[in-house]
């Protein structure tokens, strides 16, 4: 039985599905981003002779902030960090707010929504980390005992300290469930995409994924996978089995060269069911000539390793194989085309061999 870890499972394109939460968070950081330096910027611009030095000072650095970790996010593969530098900057820019008081004693209006920000931003999980950091924060600032200059009133403080929790509570309703709405789609789209990529009888690749997923992944990742080669192979007589012994028989003896042509195989070959009995094996970083052993010793393999019955009957299975080779990332259907073309060959050469020239 095939396993849901084997390699070639990796191929399967499911961007499209793991792309969606991905860009929802990607979105909602670059709006985060044009909105703190538009209204940082256009804060210092426009009131920093009004501000304090330190408000002043405060806006500048968190500006800064923002504009280091989208750098951070949108030049560099470290994507995550920009999340979170970017988050720890806003909270300490929070602070300082409380701290100061912010303009005309207006800070606490501003700074509330950061728990709606911060769950947007990195999901339940982190964003709930920085909610609790926040919420520590403001309380120990607001309630402890002259610690800042900024004067609040009781009420006031206790009314922002209520709404910032409710919005803590539903921003994380919120965020939890939909990540997990997201999992199981995920989860469910994922093993459809997986199905759809798998023969049913003997659960290896078919034709859907060498189109629509392994070709595509070695276009883009040619430099790791080419060169590579082809072996197309067909069992011999195939229809001859069925006509003897039945369909389940003929079944059966599928499934048996399976397993004999996986024991063959690499860990980073694939293998798929392309047809009734014919299968097509690819090889990355491997040449023409060394392809060519492989598809003889699984020649030789098939045809000493018989399937028996239940009832003791052997079968004795033969296969002919075409052996072609890819160069380049445009090859892919020129190498099928060669290889099945050399397999037509094999079989009108007598069968039960191996041609690659």
């Amino acid at each position: 039985m095939q396993k849901k870890n084997e390699k070639w499972h990796r191929y399967i394109n499911t961007d499209n599905v793991q792309g969606a939460e991905q860009t929802r968070q990607d979105m909602s950081l670059f709006a985060m981003i044009i909105l703190a330096v538009f209204v940082l910027g256009g804060l210092l611009v426009s009131n920093h002779e009004k501000y304090s030095a330190f408000l002043n000072g405060s806006l500048a650095s968190v500006l800064g902030i923002v504009i280091a970790s989208a750098l951070i996010f949108y030049l560099t593969p470290f994507k995550q960090p920009g999340r979170i530098i970017l988050c720890i900057g806003v909270l300490g820019f929070n602070g300082c707010l409380i701290y100061s008081g912010g303009s005309e004693n207006t800070a606490l209006y501003w700074v509330m929504y950061y728990p709606l920000i911060v769950y947007s931003i990195t999901g339940p999980r982190l964003g709930s980390v920085f909610s609790l950091a926040f919420v520590t924060l403001c309380i120990t600032l607001l309630y402890g005992d002259n610690l800042i200059p900024a004067v609040y009133g009781q009420v006031e403080k206790s009314r922002f300290i209520l709404s910032t929790l409710v919005i803590i509570v539903f921003s994380f309703i919120n965020e939890f469930y939909r990540f997990r709405s997201h999992s199981i789609i995920e989860s469910v789209s994922t093993d459809h995409k997986h199905d759809a990529n798998t023969d049913a009888l003997t659960n290896i690749p078919n034709r859907r994924f060498l189109e629509s997923s392994y070709f595509p992944y070695l276009k883009t990742n040619s430099d790791v996978l080419l060169p590579a080669s082809l072996i197309m192979a067909d069992i011999d007589h195939f229809k001859m089995i069925n006509d003897t012994y039945g369909h389940e028989v003929g079944d059966q003896a599928i499934i048996h060269a399976v397993n004999v042509i996986k024991k063959t195989l690499r860990n980073t070959d694939v293998l798929c069911r392309i047809g009734g009995e014919e299968f097509l094996i690819c090889i990355p970083q491997m040449s023409l000539i060394k392809a060519s052993k492989v598809a003889e010793k699984i020649r030789l393999s098939l045809q000493e390793t018989p399937l028996v019955l239940d009832d003791g009957q052997v079968i004795t299975i033969k296969s002919s194989f075409g052996v072609s080779d890819i160069s380049s990332r445009d090859d892919f259907n020129t190498a099928i085309k060669v290889a099945d073309d050399r397999l037509y060959a094999a079989k009108e050469q007598g069968r039960n061999r191996v041609v690659s020239s």
